[in-house]
């Protein structure tokens, strides 16, 4: 092997090159909205997804959890994702015995992608933080305590499913 089939065959191995610290590794997902503050499994299943979490779990930094407008499509463009979506901090990642991937996540903070970036082998972008509402009321709280307990309720199961919880 020439020097030249050598440094070929490294950078073939080498891993992609890690995203700008300001950009996000996104995650698209079908019919599913994550909200700030509240923790939910996520299955991924999908080959770009799980290089994405992946990606996120090796270099300890957030994914941005972005809903696709259409759940039928299989590898989601840019324009086939809603241009807001929810930075997450993934608290675990499992691999199941039938060889599913989930992820748990905490929301964070609402962003707009303002900027795809692309030579990536999973999505990446730029986005602006949104400031969350500040008004409260009685009906909303409750509406947030309800969501809350299902959340909680569907880790669980999930738990319990997969021989995390007893």
């Amino acid at each position: 092997m020439s020097p030249a089939d050598t440094s070929e065959a490294v950078k073939a191995a080498a891993p992609p090159p890690s995203p700008p610290t300001d950009a996000f590794i996104i995650v698209p997902v079908r019919n599913t909205v994550l909200f700030p503050e509240i923790v939910f499994p996520i299955t991924i299943g999908r080959p770009i997804s799980v290089q994405a979490a992946q990606a996120a779990v090796r270099e300890q930094r957030q994914v941005l959890i972005v809903l696709q407008k259409d759940p039928s499509v299989d590898e989601p463009s840019p324009d086939q994702l809603y241009g807001v979506g929810t930075v997450a901090n993934i608290l675990r990642y499992v691999t199941a015995p039938d060889g599913a991937h989930h992820v748990i996540c905490q929301g964070v903070q609402r962003v707009r992608i303002t900027e795809w970036l692309p030579g990536y082998p999973y999505l990446v972008a730029k986005g602006l933080h949104l400031p969350e509402p500040q008004t409260t009321s009685s009906e909303v709280e409750a509406r947030f305590l309800l969501l809350k307990e299902q959340a909680l309720e569907v880790l669980r199961r999930v738990g319990k499913k997969m021989g995390i919880v007893r």
